[in-house]
């Protein structure tokens, strides 16, 4: 979660769309993410988490709460997933 929002705010959308979920990228093409991460990088620039709380977890599924200094980007019961051994954002 932690590399994923730091690649995010940070602008890097290759290495943001290699943390989204398979279904995540099955919806969204890299070329239109990486986009997107590049006007979220130039709009908040990098910030670090602030709080982090798993609200659930179970199996391959969690669900977790962060929170930024700039509260339009605190993410509140954001979906992830597990797999292949590593957590995916599912949020999309």
């Amino acid at each position: 979660m932690r590399a994923y929002s730091a690649a995010y705010l940070g602008g890097r959308g290759d290495e943001a769309y290699d943390l989204l979920s398979t279904r995540c990228r099955e919806r969204h093409t890299r070329v239109d993410f990486v986009r997107l991460v590049e006007l979220a990088g130039a709009q908040y620039g990098p910030l670090e988490v602030e709080t982090l709380t798993v609200d659930q977890a179970a199996g391959d599924l969690a669900r977790v709460t962060y929170t930024f200094a700039k509260p339009e980007l605190d993410q509140r019961g954001e979906p992830w997933v597990r797999e292949s051994g590593a957590w995916r954002v599912d949020d999309c």
